[in-house]
């Protein structure tokens, strides 16, 4: 099971966007790996410039499988935000909320965001395939 973060989407969306994510990204949603939730929608579909192209996009992300958001993994969150802050560093809340869904559901989040790498340092159990700015 592969969580695709927003910033993976965004970053598979422009044309000139690193080949190899996009290509791992194809290949994950054919193979049927492929997990959102409805905070990555949400945040996918905010980004719409018209309402034919925010209709298509929601067709295409709920036909994936989708996690839900689920008390366990309000908890992880809480504990991931409270932990890092601590450590000194302040990760936006969804990409905490994102990052706990990905470790209760024992899922490979595949992103483009910095964040969840500085979340690894002390958190090995989120396991992420993070593709940089490189094409």
């Amino acid at each position: 099971m592969i969580l695709i973060d927003t910033s993976a989407w965004i970053a598979s969306f422009k044309k000139t966007g690193n080949h190899e994510l996009k290509e791992f990204m194809r290949q994950t949603i054919v193979s049927g790996l492929a997990v959102t939730s409805p905070v990555i929608i949400l945040e996918l579909l905010q980004g719409c410039r018209s309402v034919g192209e925010r209709d298509a996009l929601k067709i295409k992300l709920e036909s994936l499988d989708i996690l839900s958001i689920t008390l366990s993994v309000w908890e992880q969150a809480y504990e991931l935000g409270f932990s890092l802050r601590r450590k000194g560093l302040t990760i936006p809340t969804v990409d905490l909320i994102i990052a706990a869904l990905a470790i209760e559901n024992k899922s490979l989040l595949l992103h483009h965001d910095e964040h969840y790498e500085m979340m690894v340092v002390y958190y090995p159990i989120l396991r992420t395939k993070y593709f940089s700015q490189k094409h």
